[in-house]
Order: C-alpha cells, then structure tokens, then sequence
C-alpha cells in the first residue's frame, strides 16, 4: 500500500487494556538499576502477555537510562504494543532500542508520551542539551515497521530482457494526506509475514501485482537500488527504493481502470507512459520517489548501459 499516515490521537493507557497492570508496577521502578534482574522484573511483571520476540526487545529497551525514568504506564504502553500481524510494532520497537541516548549533543530524558495511529507512531521525549542545558520536548515521527518500512519504485517496459525500455508504469489517484491527486510509485509497507511474504523482494512482486492489477503478472527482474531516508528531519522512515521490469505482452494486461483490493488504498489507476515523455513526468511531478529511483537507476551498475542511454535520452 502507498505511504499514508494514520489518524493519530492522545495516547491513554485506560483504553489500551492495560488496567490493574499497571496498578501493580511500582514507581520506585524509575530508580532501578541498568541490570538484568530489573529487566527480568519488569518483564515478569507483565504476566507472559509477551511474545518471545518481544521479550529480547524489553530487555534492549531496558539499558537505556531513560526508559528507567519513563512513567511506568508508559513503560507498559510500550512493552504491550501489537505483537503480531500487520499491527505488529516490533520493527518500531528494535530501532527505539537502537538509538542511542546522546545524539548530537542531545541527551533523551525520558520518554513523555506516544500518539499512535493506524501506521505511524510519534514518541515524545524529554531531552536536554548538554552543552546550554537547556531541557525541552523532541519527538519524531516512525512507522510502526521501523525504519525500513518498505519499498518503492518504478516499473519499466520492455520488449525482451536485452533491450532499452519503451514506457514506464506510475501511479495516478487521490492520497489522503495531501488531499491531492498526484502521480505516485508504485510499493507499499513491507508487513513480513502478511499474504505470503518473507523477504523484501516478495513484497515488491506483490505490491507490483496488486497496484498494477495483474494477480498472475510475470515479472521478469526487480533490482534494489538501496534505501531512501524521506524527511530525516521528521521521521526515522528509509525505505528501500527498486526498479522493476516487465515485458510489453505483460503490459497489455494492465488496466488503466483502480482494482488494488487493499482496503486502506484511495482509488488510482496505472498510467503507462512512454519514455519520450519521461522528461515531462520529471518536470511536472512532486514525488521524491520518482525522482529518486529514476537518478538511482540512471547511474546504478545493476542497470543495462542500454537502459541508461535511454533514460539519459530521455531526459535531455
């Protein structure tokens, strides 16, 4: 699905089916050491609502100082995050374990509060700097995947595997967030082990069917052109970026008309476009993922030098 963020509100715990768990962890729990038996404590507390994954997370997330010195409501909110299927925030757990307490002479406090929605989870902190000491709020904005949420890309087509491309496939619909129609890329959140998938590349061969409207479509080749932070200085987001390629029999079985069956999707139809009019598409379009992979595929080794030169022509 494309990339949206969900309606978010204020985090209450009374709603979370927290309840008498959180009545039965003392706040003394803000003092305790950076040890093993405090981990194993608080996680015991939690009466085996955890998964096993999730446990190894606790015990990452409980060397950090300031989880120590977060409410312990807000201790709970965390540890009981949707464990499995496409609610899962494990990914959003991990990288929160990851980060490290000072980053670029701010050092995290304590964690405030979390607004979550149905994709994206905002965690407030309390941060000071070191070198004015100053305190104040920070947060940013996460998937609830983590920093490696998905995959974007473009589809090319071609007449056989050896030769330049002739036309391109985007995206072209309604998105929620800006209220505009926009040309889009075509990919969606990774949701590893949803509807199949196992790894990244099956997410994009999904994806690709799915937007595209095609259930059996044959995709001859996906190449992965690395990650892509989106707006660092919001959001932990960097998703993978691709091209893909497929042949021009295949592409006369895509429908113009929207048939992606994912219910959190607006309406929005493939537009194949040829490759003469590629320049215009640069110039007229505000989607960073189109600019992106197509420079990224424009220069990668992965890509034909008959690929290239076309892409290059294409663009003078």
């Amino acid at each position: 699905m494309g990339y949206g963020i969900g309606r978010l509100g204020a985090s209450d715990c009374r709603c979370c089916g927290y309840g008498d768990l959180i009545f039965n962890m003392s706040k003394k729990q803000t003092t305790k050491p950076l040890n093993n038996a405090a981990a194993n404590d608080f996680v015991q507390k939690l009466s085996g609502r955890l998964t096993q994954a999730r446990k190894e997370i606790i015990f990452a997330l409980a060397k950090h100082k300031w989880f120590w010195a977060t409410e312990p409501a807000l201790q709970a909110e965390l540890a009981l995050l949707p464990q499995e299927g496409k609610e899962n925030h494990d990914g959003f757990l991990e990288d929160l374990a990851a980060r490290p307490d000072d980053i670029g002479g701010v050092q995290v406090l304590r964690l405030k509060s979390l607004a979550r929605g149905n994709f994206a989870v905002i965690p407030v902190f309390e941060v000071r700097n070191t070198a004015k000491g100053h305190e104040y709020s920070y947060e940013y904005v996460s998937w609830r995947y983590g920093k490696i949420s998905g995959a974007k890309g473009l589809v090319f087509v071609r007449p056989d595997t050896n030769a330049a491309p002739t036309h391109f496939i985007v995206l072209v619909g309604e998105k929620f967030a800006p209220a505009e129609k926009l040309y889009d890329t075509i990919g969606g959140f990774i949701d590893l082990g949803i509807e199949g998938v196992q790894t990244l590349t099956d997410r994009i061969l999904l994806e690709v069917k799915q937007e595209l409207g095609v259930d059996d479509l044959e995709v001859d080749e996906v190449m992965d052109l690395g990650n892509l932070y989106t707006d660092p200085g919001m959001t932990n987001a960097k998703p993978n970026i691709f091209i893909a390629f497929i042949s021009t029999k295949q592409a006369e079985r895509v429908p113009s008309t929207p048939v992606n069956p994912d219910i959190w999707e607006l309406e929005a139809g493939a537009l194949l476009v040829p490759m003469t009019q590629l320049k215009e598409v640069v110039q007229r379009t505000a989607d960073p993922f189109f600019c992106s992979v197509l420079l990224k595929a424009a220069v990668s080794e992965q890509t034909s030098e008959a690929f290239r030169k076309s892409v290059l022509k294409a663009l003078i």
